[in-house]
């Protein structure tokens, strides 16, 4: 399957959903929050876990892991920047260290993994916050738009019969 073609179809999915839009929302939040972090093929099992814990949507926490999936590297790279400018130590000291991987310093592997944890921190709970807010707004206002925008687009053959 295609990238388009299988983001269409999680988004019918996720637009078929029979639970609120807040439970919705919660759900994508979850999906799409275990990218901020490295979990090592975990990622869905962590996003269902979070998502029952919490009580809002499993099947959303699995489509919005999947929908997301794509962009975890710019999140990682994010959570490098913002660690960095949070922490205050120069960029050029992070880009050297993770550059020179062959002549690495403990205390280079130390500033790289505390810009990394700190931006991840704080990318990791303002992307739950904007993805939930933005899912919900959405959800509440234009679940139906939403769905027949994307199923409108979709040509399905006729059958003869």
């Amino acid at each position: 399957m295609k990238y388009r073609r299988r983001l269409k179809y999680y988004l019918i999915k996720l637009c078929r959903l029979k639970d609120s839009p807040k439970a919705v929302a919660g759900g994508l939040a979850w999906g799409a929050f275990v990218h901020f972090y490295p979990t090592f093929g975990l990622g869905p099992l962590i996003a269902v876990f979070m998502a029952g814990l919490f009580r809002t949507n499993i099947v959303a926490a699995t489509v919005g892991w999947a929908i997301i999936m794509p962009l975890f590297p710019v999140f990682f790279y994010f959570n490098f920047i913002i660690g960095d400018f949070l922490i205050g130590v120069p960029a050029d000291n992070i880009v050297m260290a993770i550059q020179g991987f062959s002549h690495i310093s403990l205390k280079d592997i130390f500033l790289v993994s505390k810009a990394f944890v700190v931006g991840s921190i704080v990318n990791g709970i303002l992307g739950v916050s904007f993805i939930w807010a933005s899912g919900f707004c959405l959800l509440k206002k234009y679940r139906k738009e939403i769905l027949c925008f994307i199923c409108c687009n979709i040509k399905v053959k006729k059958r003869a019969f």
